[in-house]
């Protein structure tokens, strides 16, 4: 964002710009972030399963669009991050992760197939903050699902990032932290929740009982 839009934006938020006025100039004043954001591995012990991620067109491509009439238009392209990310953490949580298009159909040599859609983003912009702090909820539908199709979990997931200088140079610079956190944080929940989710548990835990007894029967 440019020096005008700056100086404009402090003048609305100290009220000495009528908001009429104020937001008929900030029109032009738009923020448009490519999030770019580096996600590094996971020190975790890797699952024994074979998992399959579909990500298709919608997810990969997702662009978050705001523009309420009382801040600036923002527009974050979010998908080549988010695929980024979650192709990383599942890579790091299972032993066999394989990148799919579309979910399979049919038996296949799969234990697992996760769907994952990003299904709402909200967004806090230094005018409603009065700093240049962005601030970025994201939710996460994710659907999984057996070698068969069958359907095993319906999992909502929130995560949540802000920028964390308020000296960066940019209000790009500002909303790609935020949102590099708020994915950071997305892929830690993922890592410590996953397993967690008690569809899944039971699934792992029906899994492993023949093998517990084929080991019992030996003895």
């Amino acid at each position: 964002m440019n020096v005008y839009c700056r100086t404009l934006r402090l003048l609305t938020s100290l009220r000495l710009l009528p908001i009429v006025v104020a937001l008929t100039l900030l029109i032009g004043c738009s923020t448009n972030v490519t999030v770019n954001g580096d996600y590094p591995s996971a020190l975790v012990a890797r699952q024994p399963l074979s998992v399959g991620l579909v990500l298709d067109n919608s997810f990969s491509s997702y662009r978050f669009t705001s523009e309420k009439d009382n801040r600036q238009p923002v527009t974050m392209a979010l998908g080549e991050s988010q695929v980024q990310l979650f192709n990383r953490v599942f890579t790091d949580m299972f032993q066999s992760s394989a990148t799919l298009k579309t979910l399979p159909t049919g038996q296949n040599t799969l234990d697992l197939m996760i769907v994952p859609e990003i299904t709402e983003v909200q967004l806090a912009t230094p005018m409603e903050t009065q700093l240049n702090v962005y601030e970025v909820w994201l939710k996460y539908n994710l659907k999984v699902y057996d070698g068969n199709g069958q359907p095993v979990a319906d999992w909502m997931m929130s995560a949540y990032g802000k920028t964390q200088s308020r000296f960066l140079k940019s209000d790009e610079e500002a909303l790609n932290q935020a949102t590099v956190m708020a994915l950071r944080d997305a892929g830690a929940r993922l890592l410590t929740g996953f397993q967690q989710i008690p569809e899944i548990r039971q699934w792992l835990a029906n899994r492993e009982a023949p093998a517990k007894l084929s080991q019992r029967t030996e003895r």
